[in-house]
């Protein structure tokens, strides 16, 4: 990278593909943006928005958020 005065400098790069990037900590660079196994948007706390949103169903089992933002539901509030 060079700045204003042509002269080369020293920028740190920017991490991709950062494991683990999501709330629930367990993604990889191929599951990112799924849902943990055998939950879909209905299990998580944030159904109602992303219906709303991103047009989602219930039935969903992928997150148009990144990092994925999935928090399962307490039994109480489903």
């Amino acid at each position: 990278m060079m700045n204003l005065t042509n002269e080369s400098v020293n920028a740190p790069m920017a991490k991709q593909n950062k494991h683990g990037c999501c709330a629930d900590k367990a993604c990889s660079d191929a599951t990112c943006m799924e849902l943990p196994e055998e939950k879909t948007c209905g299990d998580c706390v944030h159904e109602r928005r992303c219906c709303l949103i991103f047009g989602h169903t219930p039935t969903d089992t992928y997150c148009d958020w990144f990092p994925r933002r999935f928090r399962e539901k307490s039994p109480s509030n489903n």
